[in-house]
């Protein structure tokens, strides 16, 4: 697509939006695309256009390569704007850092500055997701980022449902695995990981208690944390859930029981996502855990020690039963697709959602993923109450409700399935040209690693690329244990992957004074 023009000395195009520029040359009988967000007719669609628009003209001035923010006081940046618009400063904050990012995507920075279409939530979601590629980023690898982002935002359809915050962060983590399949980590927990000195293994995790000093949280309160993969975390869960319906307690009630024997373990079912190889689970991939995220190396190993039984998800796709409950295949798969309540705008976990037949059961409805969708008991009672219908599109996985007042809405299914295994978005399909191109990466990533540690156990400086002339020695200090940590660190985060080895602090060595020998008597 052509991308459009940037308005110059930051203004905003208040042209009633287009799906992009070239639509100008259209056929005029054919009706625009357009989000929902941003129909003209609607005087809360206008409203919060205007509000969009404000946030533009007042954060767009950072998204400008030659403003130079990178030369002021921040904190004093951020006191100022927040003393002139009256918003929080940690909001303000979070948008100054936000609308940098736009800076190295131009062709979403110029559609912003037209149609000013993305809020400061969604700016900051595109900032997050991009922060996890590292600061050396190629112009390449943002210009592909762009064209994504451009055509997440450009409309296709009448009425078409703005990309939510988790549709953005799933489309960067997603095509961020592209780059490097080994990082499909969970987004909101790279950072604590990161900051560990060391990861936890497969199975392993730790508990730690915790009592508010006088004066802090409420009296007579005390905390249990527990830290761990996250395989392990959702095998404790589900054990926990499992005795609490067994017992008819709740969840603390459980675990109560369990840690002090009043109960045995309930038999408990924890269901992972992952890619299949010559008919079984490929264990070199990333796996979905429902409520978690996708998998670390640590939890990818311990689903695979636990998994004990397959089932292969397209099977369960074409699976129709006579009844009317449907068997856990079918409800792994349609949650798995649906991933939240199916009504437009509910976030609710399609884990905790019902499944509705689309076609009730008692007209002839089938019970199998093509009839079943996932619904919140709020918005399957709005259905039932024949406020509201769907159409799921057969083809795309898109979903029209047609409400009783005479509207519509558009909506996608946030589930992971329609978006990374398709044909059209495989998160796990590699090409031989992938394969190889990963293998390069892992065999550079792993040779830069050990060279940090050959270093420091030999007391010398931190490698690098920068050569000196022959015959002349480098000034550089030997690098210290805390050093040699950091640029491990720093390797991990520049390649995405985990670097497995740690060197082992040497011992100090003390230099013995010189003492001459006693002159004889």
């Amino acid at each position: 697509m052509t991308a459009a023009r940037q308005p110059e000395n930051n203004e905003i195009d208040t042209d009633p939006p287009t799906s992009d520029s070239t639509q100008s040359n259209a056929d005029p009988s054919k009706k625009q695309a357009f989000f929902a967000t941003e129909n003209p007719d609607d005087p809360d669609c206008r409203a919060g256009m205007a509000i969009r628009e404000s946030q533009t003209r007042i954060f767009g001035r950072y998204a400008d390569t030659d403003y130079g923010h990178s030369s002021k006081d921040h904190d004093r940046e951020v006191a100022h704007v927040s003393m002139q618009t009256g918003m929080s400063k940690s909001r303000v904050d979070n948008a100054i850092t936000a609308y940098m990012v736009l800076a190295n995507l131009p062709k979403l920075r110029a559609l912003q500055f037209q149609y000013h279409r993305l809020d400061i939530e969604r700016v900051a979601a595109v900032s997050d997701g991009l922060a996890d590629l590292g600061n050396n980023v190629t112009e390449e690898v943002y210009a592909k980022f762009d064209d994504m982002l451009t055509g997440l935002f450009t409309p296709h359809k009448m009425g078409q449902q703005l990309p939510t915050l988790t549709a953005i962060t799933r489309r960067i983590n997603v095509m961020i695995g592209d780059f490097d399949s080994t990082a499909g980590y969970d987004l909101k927990k790279r950072k604590e990981r990161e900051e560990k000195s060391k990861p936890f293994a497969p199975g392993d995790g730790e508990v730690s208690f915790d009592i508010p000093r006088s004066g802090s949280g409420e009296p007579g309160n005390a905390y249990m944390n527990v830290a761990g993969d996250k395989v392990k975390i959702a095998a404790m869960r589900a054990a926990i859930n499992a005795t609490a319906r067994a017992q008819g307690v709740s969840q603390w009630e459980a675990l109560d029981m369990l840690i002090s024997g009043d109960a045995e373990p309930a038999t408990a079912t924890i269901f992972g996502y992952a890619p299949m190889k010559n008919g079984v689970p490929d264990p070199t991939k990333s796996v979905f855990m429902p409520g978690f995220g996708w998998t670390t190396a640590a939890g990818t190993e311990t689903f695979h020690d636990l998994a004990d039984r397959v089932i292969d998800l397209e099977e369960a796709k074409e699976h129709t039963v006579s009844g009317y409950v449907a068997p856990d295949k079918v409800k792994a798969y349609v949650r798995g697709r649906d991933g939240t309540c199916i009504f437009p705008g509910c976030t609710r976990s399609a884990w905790s959602c019902q499944l509705d037949h689309r076609i009730p059961y008692d007209d002839g409805g089938q019970t199998n993923a093509a009839n079943l969708y996932c619904l919140c008991a709020h918005h399957h009672n709005f259905k039932t109450d024949r406020r509201g219908f769907y159409v799921p599109d057969p083809v795309t996985g898109e979903i029209i409700w047609l409400f009783d007042d005479g509207t519509y809405a558009r909506t996608e299914p946030e589930g992971f399935i329609g978006t990374q295994v398709t044909p059209t978005a495989p998160r796990w399909r590699s090409s031989t040209e992938d394969i190889e191109r990963l293998k390069r990466k892992k065999a550079h990533f792993f040779a830069k690693g050990h060279t940090l540690i050959d270093a420091y156990e030999a007391h010398l400086p931190r490698p690098t690329n920068e050569k000196t002339e022959a015959g002349q020695d480098s000034d550089s200090a030997p690098m210290t244990y805390e050093e040699c940590l950091e640029a491990i660190a720093e390797l991990e985060k520049e390649f995405g992957m985990e670097f497995p080895f740690r060197p082992e602090p040497l011992k100090e060595v003390e230099e013995e004074p010189l003492v001459a020998d006693a002159p004889p008597f």
